[in-house]
């Protein structure tokens, strides 16, 4: 399911990495030495700080993968639009300028109790705003909305705000599978030779294929640790 417009920088995956060693110098006695004995200790950002949200409790695999039976299937959907190539004539350094006027992205919108009540309407009630604004800050943070805990709620979502699913600009790849095809929703890539791979900052798109828009969702808290989701607004 695409509805995101999340610009995300690209990492690319090497299978295999060629080591080169200097070359041979001569060695000549000196009476500089390390001014440390051992390298100090580091500490990654933010080691230690559990989130709000940390320990959660949500539904359970058999009560968020249920599908409305009632809903249509959406496994013939299209394919994604072609990538259009406009960067010709672009001014990099006063798009740059006008970069750095963004306001921060992402917006984060919590639910009310009043919001949650309302389930899917609330995002009907609120789609011109919701959409106007995704287009100004470039991502929407969704934050304590029951609705978007299960597959069912998170298709209510994505068509109150009148955004049409198409496949994945890699569906080809066969880097995702489906979630539940029926309701246009992909799982993580988890492709087996993958697994040990770092997934970088990316785009959702290819040289052929873009989204306009992505939606993520996570329905079950990482059983390993981890499970952070990072995202870059790439305006830089």
């Amino acid at each position: 399911m695409k509805i995101t417009p999340t610009a995300l920088l690209v990492a690319t995956f090497l299978p295999a990495v060629a080591g080169f060693a200097p070359a041979q110098r001569s060695h000549f006695p000196t009476s500089l030495a390390s001014t440390t004995a051992q390298p100090p200790e580091r500490i990654a950002p933010s080691a230690g700080w559990e989130p709000e949200w940390e320990g959660r409790e949500g539904l359970s695999p058999e009560e968020f993968m249920k599908s409305d039976l009632s809903k249509p299937d959406l496994s013939g959907m299209w394919e994604c639009p072609l990538t259009r190539w406009d960067s010709d004539g672009i001014d990099v350094k006063q798009a740059q300028k006008e970069a750095a006027k963004m306001p921060h992205c992402p917006l984060e919108i919590s639910a009310s109790a009043a919001d949650n009540a309302l389930g899917a309407e609330y995002f009907s009630q609120n789609k011109e705003k919701i959409r106007a604004e995704l287009l100004k800050y470039g991502a929407i943070w969704f934050r304590g909305f029951d609705l978007m805990k299960s597959v069912a709620g998170n298709r209510e979502m994505h068509e109150a705000l009148g955004l049409d699913p198409c496949l994945d600009p890699l569906h080809s790849s066969g880097l995702r599978k489906f979630a539940s095809e029926r309701d246009a929703l992909y799982e993580e890539v988890n492709k087996p030779s993958l697994r040990q791979h770092y997934i970088g900052l990316h785009n959702e798109s290819t040289a052929k294929r873009t989204a306009a828009y992505a939606a993520f969702v996570c329905f079950q808290r990482a059983t390993e640790g981890g499970g952070r989701f990072l995202v870059a607004d790439g305006a830089a």
